[in-house]
């Protein structure tokens, strides 16, 4: 008989805290509509008097930036759209992320960042420091940034070629201004010496390797650094010199 009792009280308990749940919202969902109904959250009762703008603005213009945000905050601190303020900011395409945040009780808060471009890639794109290709107005007009060419589904391992090559090339003080992937998946590239190499598709590493290893021997005696060496030999490769009218085939040492 106690274990019944004890069962109805917990029942009853139950119901007493969903009924009191139920009130509880019922009482918020009141108070709520009868908030908007007074006007609590119309536009003219808590406007946005303050619009705070941070970052780091190396390519993104703080005021026109403003200039775009500014009419999207004629609303109220509980109306403002912040979706609407992230949208617009995201229409620079040098920002990368935008992050938006109301401060009680009349301040917006947006902070951007920037695409940080390192290579370009292709034509009419770049390469962030994040590793993600975009789109920017005059692309190909900025300078100091080496080339990067291949199909567009093979950037992740362009980049981790043009990691490891020039790690590589470091020995030979040496770096990479272009390097290309072509179709047939075939790499070559131009160094900052101006020297075109070709390392084909095959074996690329063990080749470059190659060539780091007899660059120093390769100068000897000469005044100018090789204008075109080409790896794709199996024991060897060709150089073409400046003024010299075709390749000379040279085996490793």
């Amino acid at each position: 008989m106690s274990r019944i009792r004890a069962i109805n009280r917990r029942r009853s308990y139950g119901f007493s805290h969903g009924l009191l749940g139920i009130l509880m919202l019922f009482t918020v969902t009141s108070a709520g509509f009868v908030w908007v109904s007074m006007g609590i959250v119309a536009r003219d009762r808590w406007p946005i008097r303050w619009l705070e703008i941070n970052g780091s603005f190396q390519r993104v213009s703080a005021e026109q930036l403003r200039a775009s945000l500014t009419p999207l905050i004629a609303s109220s601190f509980f109306t403002l759209d912040l979706q609407a303020l992230r949208d617009a900011a995201n229409k620079n395409s040098w920002v990368s992320s935008v992050q938006v945040q109301k401060r009680w009780p009349d301040t917006v808060v947006v902070t951007v960042e920037e695409f940080v471009p390192f290579a370009h890639w292709n034509r009419g794109r770049l390469i962030s420091s994040s590793g993600e290709a975009f789109t920017v107005p005059d692309a190909d007009g900025i300078q100091g940034l080496p080339w990067l060419h291949g199909p567009g589904k093979q950037l992740e391992q362009v980049l981790k070629n043009w990691t490891k090559f020039n790690d590589e090339l470091v020995f030979a003080n040496l770096e990479i201004q272009q390097m290309t992937l072509d179709q047939r998946g075939a790499w070559s590239m131009v160094l900052n010496n101006g020297t075109r190499v070709h390392l084909g598709r095959d074996a690329a590493w063990e080749r470059l390797q190659r060539l780091v290893g007899g660059w120093n021997a390769l100068l000897h005696g000469r005044m100018a650094p090789p204008r075109d060496v080409d790896l794709r030999y199996s024991n060897g490769f060709a150089v073409l010199w400046p003024q010299e009218s075709g390749k000379q085939p040279r085996k490793d040492s």
